[in-house]
């Protein structure tokens, strides 16, 4: 029988995922993997191979947490090394750690990327949820980074407040966009990933159904409609996402 065919016959699990500003659908399914085609069974037993580079899907997702926790934001940060750097991303990623310690004892949400100056020196941009003085932020990441610098110590970071929301997806899209200050220079190692964030930034509403397969397609058309209606007196535009692709905009 043809996948297609069997597929029709086999029950799925549709979920809906109402976040603040984009509804995600995924289909998963129910009983035997013997309705899974080969290529579907390839991609289950393949694992995550070894970040090199800041793809589209890993800048997708970030798109999505920040856009769905707008409110949340209020100053950006920028962290910076001195003239003498690591080029291991496993040191780096220690300070950063060290850092964000920092702000979690202080009750500060944030959301990190790293990205490379022309230098070839990594840095980090860290959006915060609260204020913080600018003294406790230079004092704290120089004692993390223990350069000993004086220059570092007076220009080593860096804080501004967001204005406003375009000021927030401004930036976003300026770091999405500088694609060559995501690749590691020549000698850096063990880059790790490219962004993170704090847990729990994402408040949503999760509908489930069960039923075949072309009844759930059917029911893709009626999610839509009802989150036009729902959300028609928002002045901004929405996306629904389904298995990661946009089905409207």
């Amino acid at each position: 029988m043809h996948p297609l065919k069997r597929r029709s016959k086999q029950f799925f699990e549709l979920t809906a995922e109402v976040f603040k500003r984009d509804v995600r659908v995924k289909f998963s399914r129910l009983g035997s993997s013997n309705f899974m085609t080969e290529e579907e069974k390839e991609r289950r037993r393949a694992k995550r191979s070894k970040i090199i580079k800041f793809s589209w899907r890993s800048a997708r997702r970030l798109r999505h947490l920040i856009r769905n926790s707008e409110d949340t934001w209020k100053a950006f940060v920028t962290l910076t090394y001195p003239t003498e750097y690591p080029c291991n991303g496993k040191e780096t990623k220690a300070h950063l750690n060290a850092f964000l310690q920092f702000l979690r004892r202080k009750g500060i949400k944030s959301v990190w990327v790293l990205e490379f100056q022309s230098r070839r020196a990594p840095h980090y941009h860290v959006i915060v949820s609260g204020f913080i003085p600018k003294e406790e932020i230079v004092e704290r990441w120089y004692r993390i980074v223990g350069s000993g610098d004086e220059r570092h110590l007076r220009a080593g970071t860096g804080i501004s407040a967001i204005r406003s929301k375009g000021h927030l997806y401004g930036y976003l899209l300026s770091y999405i966009k500088k694609l060559d200050q995501k690749t590691p220079p020549e000698g850096f190692e063990n880059v790790g990933r490219f962004w993170g964030s704090s847990r729990n930034l994402l408040i949503k509403d999760l509908y489930k159904m069960r039923e075949q397969y072309f009844k759930l397609v059917w029911s893709i058309k009626l999610i839509r409609n009802w989150y036009k209606a729902h959300y028609k007196v928002e002045v901004e535009r929405k996306r629904i996402y389904c298995s990661g692709w946009g089905i409207f905009d």
